[in-house]
């Protein structure tokens, strides 16, 4: 596991030197609406290509099961000589096998020269080995003319390839109105659970 570790400098290292221009950053939901249970840490590598924009960011992500339902999710993407900060936490309302679906709602900050709010409502359904979410993502952005009212519907499929140690992640985040545009993306990824 400690060599799986060391990847990570050195992905941040070479994607750091990626020259990016006058680019906007977002990181969509990257997973499925099941929250971690307690004490569970997990960290996540996440490419992103911003299609409208035609550019590329790379997220690194921790998540951590604070109590039952609940997850706090901090997370940084490097892109354009700037870094791209988020905190938030996600909170489970229904969860499968006792309902049909899983939902959780999701509320944060983020910050990428401006400050901005992340809320969302994430919905899944887990078919072993893989799930299904998508839900509505909406990502009002502080910025210093006018707040950009970005509204986006996540789409991913979400791999449960080692349960418990190893889940691999594919989503398209598809903008709802005109000012989540410049967000449209599709995202991959690995989530590592470290215990």
């Amino acid at each position: 596991m400690k060599k799986q570790l060391l990847i990570i400098p050195f992905l941040l290292i070479i994607f750091s030197s990626v020259n990016i221009n006058n680019a906007e950053a977002q990181d969509g939901f990257f997973s499925n609406a099941q929250t971690l249970q307690k004490g569970t840490f997990a960290i996540g590598l996440q490419p992103v290509m911003l299609t409208a924009q035609d550019d590329f960011m790379f997220i690194g992500r921790a998540s951590y099961g604070i109590a039952h339902g609940l997850t706090g999710h901090i997370m940084a993407g490097i892109q354009d000589e700037e870094t791209y900060v988020d905190a938030h936490f996600e909170k489970n309302i229904a969860s499968e096998p006792e309902s049909n679906l899983s939902v959780a709602l999701l509320g944060g900050v983020y910050s990428y020269g401006d400050v901005g709010l992340k809320t969302g409502l994430n919905i899944s359904k887990n078919f072993h080995p893989v799930s299904i979410y998508t839900g509505l993502n909406y990502q009002p952005l502080f910025a210093s003319s006018r707040t950009i009212n970005a509204l986006l519907v996540p789409v991913g499929l979400d791999f449960h390839v080692k349960e418990g140690t190893l889940d691999l992640m594919v989503e398209g985040d598809i903008p709802v109105n005109d000012d989540a545009e410049y967000l449209e993306a599709v995202t991959f990824g690995a989530r590592i659970y470290l215990n």
